[in-house]
């Protein structure tokens, strides 16, 4: 009886022990709740003339965005891109009688990824010259918010402290949107990257990164540049 008695007590120490530490901040670290949101990835630099190196394969003469795509059709063994069309967005377009470039965003899932881009190089004829950029593969994040827009926007009023003259700007060039962006530690998050003004007195544009997936604000930016009219103090 009193060995029962004294494992009992001893159970009844330990769970509140669990309690106690639970109670203290014993649940999942900032770092461990950030990582479930986090995501990795792998990465591969592409720089290619393919004119210096005989085993990539160059496409035919013809419209400059198809012949991108088709140079990695045809040397699909050689880098991780599954499906260029899908993951390949032309974004920048410029050519002359000297030569010409064209800019690739990389999208995953629907979602472009934030500084991740490839340009393909074409002589002044219209040949395929280089290709170069970075490339993301091996993703492991989900691309489905948590948060939705109107509540990352709140958000953003919130921290701001929900003043009278901040409201949230769109326009043909800015709107709220999804994108993918590597944080300071390397990792891939998924984000709300919307824009806060504030009219009189203030006069800020805050550029907001919002996690869109505990909402965390993970990056706020003011591009205005503002000038100090007043004299220098001596």
């Amino acid at each position: 009886m009193k060995k029962s008695k004294s494992v009992l007590e001893r159970l009844t120490v330990l769970v509140l022990a669990l309690l106690f530490a639970t109670a203290l901040g014993g649940g999942a670290s900032d770092d461990e709740k950030a990582s479930s949101v986090a995501g990795s990835y792998k990465s591969r630099e592409i720089s290619v003339i393919p004119e210096y190196n005989a085993k990539y394969k160059k496409p035919a003469k013809g419209d400059p965005v198809e012949m991108a795509y088709e140079f990695f059709n045809l040397n699909k063994a050689l880098f991780p891109i599954a499906n260029p069309r899908q993951e390949l967005k032309p974004t920048y377009k410029a050519f002359d009688k000297i030569s010409g470039v064209i800019s690739f965003q990389q999208i995953y899932q629907g979602i472009p990824i934030q500084n991740a881009e490839i340009r393909a190089r074409f002589t002044g004829t219209g040949e395929f010259k280089s290709v170069e950029g970075e490339y993301y593969y091996d993703i492991n994040l989900s691309t489905t918010p948590s948060i939705d827009l109107a509540t990352a926007e709140n958000l953003a009023i919130k921290d701001l402290g929900f003043p009278e003259n901040a409201k949230v700007f769109k326009n043909e060039q800015y709107s709220t949107h999804l994108t993918i962006w590597r944080d300071n530690n390397g990792k891939l998050r998924l984000i709300w990257v919307l824009w806060v003004r504030q009219g009189y007195p203030d006069w800020h544009s805050w550029e907001y990164y919002i996690d869109a997936h505990d909402g965390t604000v993970l990056s706020k930016l003011d591009i205005i540049r503002h000038d100090n009219w007043n004299p220098i103090k001596k």
